[in-house]
């Protein structure tokens, strides 16, 4: 049946649909690629809020003859959710769990739940759903089911449909079916029915039995195997269950509803060993006596991951367990009953490497924080390699295959030859202990080129892959990458039973068409083609490690990182709407394709593109724990600095950069006047009506006497010593807030330094975060120069607002070509806790602190999590049972962000996920700090509680009499 592309007719649609219709340029743009090489712009964007909505949706696109294409996360790496079809997004509303079963170990949930949430609800009651993909923070269950998902674990745990009990699906013509296990009887029973379900069973069990012969030679033999319909399931069985069919279908048989998933009990004690080899294919050789140990999993990565990981903001902190410089290492996990057997059996492993000659170093950990780390730097592999700056990336599209593991090394070598002869280099990691090792040739698509040596590598690696009795399709899928070699893979005669098993369940072909069952070659609809043309963009920004704006825009792959629900700070405003066009992975997806003429004439100066980013806050959480450190926070300035050129900043715009300028006006004298004036509920009304401030909000007030004022006056009597430091006399703290520089005098002035106060300018951050990026240059300049006086004269400068301290030693350095004074400004300025930090850990400063009111609750400020870390305020602890992190996210006040009318709502929610809960649980009297002073407001303004700044509280451990 031709299909129908017209958009013409989705506005009866919205009608229908009691959840979220999306049918604009950028809503299109933004789900017509995932994490694939592939772009396809969608009909139209369905976001169900129901059964009832999914009903419609579908009864709407086979009156209008329109495909459809169920979509989760949007992880794939073969392209299975692109298509010109009407998606069918579940991640926002049917993301529910709906009922668990402890004692049989079951649970019932929507397509839409995500992986590792789902996870979390299970941990109390000591079961998880085991299928672990790399992609499990923000992978969808149901995409999961589509794409047969495995992971880490399936040495033990197998794949998704060894997991599958049951699932509710809809068919393209209406029909509702209920899958679950039948016996030989029921069977029987239902092939006999005369209705639509009865056919199915009836025309399944002939193209089985017709086929059975070629299933059973056909398949390849290995346990990694996703490729095609898993008819395999159902050759060595009388009991069927057609959930198994459907797991691993790609949406192209039937829209999931719902699912019941088997559970399994939670290991009681893990261990992990990293072994370390000198040559790559020493690591690959070694899986085969690593097995004898019974690993629950044996991961590799390759130089260029480990290499990658040690860079990675994010990753380089967990990166202790490293040694050397190995070609390649193994990550070898072990599950067991108790502590002695998983410490036991990876230690006789390693006696056993070390009399076979493999491997350099074994660093063992029991489950902790360093086993933890471990895991951090694998499941962020796949995006750090990714990331790899520069034109050329690696690209899936070989990297599924699944080899038996007593050829893996041959293969290996074969490979690496063939991406050799098409002189093309290659990074890989991925899953040793089941042979399939994800290889990524590193090409660039936007040159002909090496479109030709896809096409070729792809083509002698499957060759390859059939020699060995491999699979062509590990765990990623077909989709739209491997989906052209079927017919080749499984021969003629079994591929035509997959079309007819296709048109029995989807007659019309609607369902996410060109999948399995293939239309197109592996180079067609490429996101990056030898067509592909970015605009020249004039930046402000020099993009020194990006090397380009185009290129920091590129460095987004689509793994979705930023769609994740628990844990980190990136993104706050996807965890709080769920909507694709909020996520980081989104913003940057539009940037590319406005850059690249693919939305509108306007392309970055856009208003359109500015709603795209209007909810990012800046927290530059994404810099750091996106996995290609993707700076949204910088782009997004940039085009602020565009669109002002061309559109001229709001009264609110201005109002907001010249928030410093204000604040040194209004400090002193006139300050209890003015804070005055704006508590009133008048001054409030009429700011929200002028400027659009929330009357909500309160602005911040002004201090009667300026820091810097205080700092003259009591200079004299302030300690004098050989060790000096600069302390940056910022807006905040010079002019709202001057009780956090007195302590941080007295906090410095106890550990034995000498302050020199910096009273020579604001750092820019207004400017910076809101794109006027010339003119924070042109007076940034001022004050960059001033303190790098006292930096040439060999003292290190301390800030105590994280936001003032990124722009100076992050956003400067790539504003200002200079890169001696780049260097200088990201060495030696440095946040008080991170600078008193080194001094104690360099063996200069020996004192340790402690905390003024027992137990200190820390909230972490956005930028501080992402460029600092939170660890330097406590490790200046004696105690570090003193010092309690709250697992929160972005406090969602963000600057101005939070008194902004249109996002009131939002800062409110964002901070509600989890920080603002967790401070009302806190005891009537606890010590709460929280370095960032938006962050200190908001906390104040939503819970009533009073956060101080870090430097207010602590104090230096007096040594007791006697000693010293």
């Amino acid at each position: 049946m031709p299909l129908n592309n017209s958009v013409e007719n989705t506005g009866e649609l919205a009608s229908l649909i009691k959840g979220d219709v999306l049918k604009d340029a950028y809503s299109l743009g933004l789900y017509a690629t995932d994490a694939s090489i592939y772009q396809i712009t969608p009909i139209a964007i369905v976001l169900p809020k129901d059964d009832a909505d999914v009903r419609k949706a579908i009864s709407w696109a086979r009156k209008n003859k329109v495909s459809i294409l169920p979509r989760g996360g949007g992880t794939s790496l073969a392209g299975q959710t692109v298509g010109s079809s009407i998606v069918l997004d579940f991640s926002k509303y049917m993301n529910e769990t709906l009922e668990i079963n402890q004692k049989e170990a079951w649970v019932r949930v929507q397509p839409g739940k995500v992986r590792d949430v789902l996870n979390e609800e299970l941990a109390p009651l000591g079961l998880h759903f085991p299928v672990d993909p790399a992609t499990s923070s923000r992978a969808n269950v149901g995409g999961m089911v589509g794409n047969n998902s495995s992971g880490t674990k399936s040495i033990i745990y197998g794949k998704t449909v060894d997991h599958v009990l049951e699932a509710k699906v809809l068919l393209s013509d209406g029909t509702l079916m209920h899958l679950h296990n039948k016996t030989p009887e029921e069977l029987t029973t239902v092939a006999n029915q005369t209705d639509r379900e009865g056919e199915i069973y009836n025309s399944f069990k002939k193209i089985i039995k017709n086929n059975k012969n070629l299933i059973e030679t056909k398949f390849p033999k290995v346990m990694r195997r996703v490729g095609g319909y898993n008819l395999d399931e159902f050759i060595h069985t009388d009991h069927w269950n057609l959930c198994k069919l459907i797991t691993g279908s790609e949406g192209t048989l039937a829209t999931t509803l719902e699912l019941k998933l088997n559970l399994a009990p939670l290991p009681k004690f893990k261990s992990v060993c990293v072994v370390h080899f000198d040559a790559l294919l020493d690591a690959v050789g070694a899986i085969t006596p690593i097995l004898e140990f019974k690993p629950s999993a044996v991961e590799i990565l390759d130089k260029i991951v480990v290499d990658l990981s040690r860079e990675n903001l994010t990753t380089q902190r967990h990166c202790h367990f490293i040694s050397g410089n190995p070609e390649a290492i193994l990550i070898v996990e072990f599950y067991g009953d108790s502590l002695k057997d998983v410490m036991d059996r990876p230690m006789a492993m390693v006696i056993d490497l070390q009399e076979k000659g493999l491997g350099y170093a074994f660093p063992l950990f029991p489950q902790g924080e360093e086993y933890e780390d471990v895991w951090v730097v694998r499941k962020k592999g796949l995006g750090l390699m990714l990331g790899i700056k520069g034109k050329k990336k690696p690209l899936a599209f070989i990297e599924d295959a699944g080899i038996p593991t007593k050829y893996l090394k041959d293969y290996i070598d074969r490979t690496l030859q063939i991406c050799k002869k098409h002189n093309t280099e290659v990074a890989m990691y991925a899953h040793v202990s089941v042979g399939v090792i994800h290889v990524r040739p590193i090409l660039d698509l936007r040159q002909e080129v090496d479109v030709k040596r896809l096409e070729r590598i792809a083509e002698d690696t499957f060759n390859l892959v059939m020699e060995y009795g491999g699979s062509w399709s590990g765990e990623h899928g077909d989709g739209l990458v491997r989906s052209p070699f079927n017919e080749r893979f499984f021969g003629k005669e079994l591929y035509q039973a997959f079309i007819q098993i296709k048109k029995l369940f989807d007659p019309e072909n609607l369902m996410n068409p060109g999948k399995i069952i293939s239309n197109q070659s592996i180079s067609e609809n490429l996101r990056y083609g030898a067509e592909y043309k970015d605009k020249p963009v004039d930046t402000e920004f020099l993009y020194k490690s990006e090397q380009s704006f185009q290129e920091s825009v590129h460095m987004c792959t689509g793994v979705g990182e930023c769609r994740k629900l628990l844990g980190g700070t990136m993104c706050p405003s996807f965890k709080a709407t769920r909507d694709e066009e909020h996520s980081t992975r989104g913003r940057a997806n539009a940037l590319r394709m406005a850059m690249s003429g693919q939305l509108d004439e306007e392309g970055l100066t856009s208003a359109r593109l500015q709603e795209t980013l209007s909810l990012c806050l800046s927290c530059k959480a994404c810099k750091s724990e996106c996995p290609s450190n993707v700076d949204m926070a910088k782009m997004k300035s940039e085009v602020q600095q565009l669109y002002f050129d061309k559109h001229g900043p709001s009264i609110r715009d201005k109002m907001i950069r010249d928030a410093p300028k204000v604040a040194r006006r209004f400090a002193g004298t006139l300050s209890s006047t003015i804070n005055k004036i704006q508590s009133t509920t008048a001054f409030k009304s009429g700011l929200e009506r002028i400027a659009g401030f929330d009357k909500r909000r309160t602005l911040p007030g002004y201090a009667k006497e300026p820091f810097y004022k205080w700092f003259h006056k009591n200079e004299i009597n302030l300690l004098k010593a050989n060790k000096k430091v600069v302390l940056f006399a910022d807006t905040y703290l010079n002019y709202h807030e001057p009780e956090i520089g007195k302590d941080a005098v007295k906090l410095l002035n106890d550990c034995g330094y000498e302050v020199i106060m910096a009273n020579v300018g604001c750092c820019q951050r207004p400017k910076i975060s809101h794109g006027f990026l010339r003119e924070a240059k042109e007076a940034g300049q001022v004050t960059i120069q001033e303190l790098v006086k006292y930096i040439d004269q060999g003292m290190k400068v301390v800030v105590c607002e994280p936001s003032c301290a990124s722009a100076l030693n992050d956003d400067f350095p790539d504003l200002l070509p200079d890169e001696e004074l780049a260097k200088k400004l990201k060495e030696n300025i440095l946040m008080i806790d991170v600078f008193l930090n080194h001094e104690m850990t360099k063996g200069t400063l020996n004192i340790k602190l402690k905390a003024k009111e027992g137990k200190l609750h820390v909230h972490g400020h956005c930028h501080q999590k992402a460029l600092y870390g939170t660890q330097a305020m406590k490790h200046t602890l004696g105690k570090t049972e003193e010092f309690n992190e709250i697992p929160s996210g972005c406090c969602g006040m963000a600057g101005s962000f939070g008194y902004e009318k249109e996002h009131y709502e939002l800062s409110k929610k964002i901070g509600e996920e989890i920080l603002f809960p967790s401070v009302r649980k806190l005891p009537e009297n606890a010590s709460v700090a929280a370095c960032g002073f938006s962050c200190r407001h908001q906390i104040d303004h939503f819970t009533g509680v009073k956060a101080k700044h870090w430097v207010s509280c602590v104090e230096v451990i007096k040594p007791e009499p006697g000693n010293t």
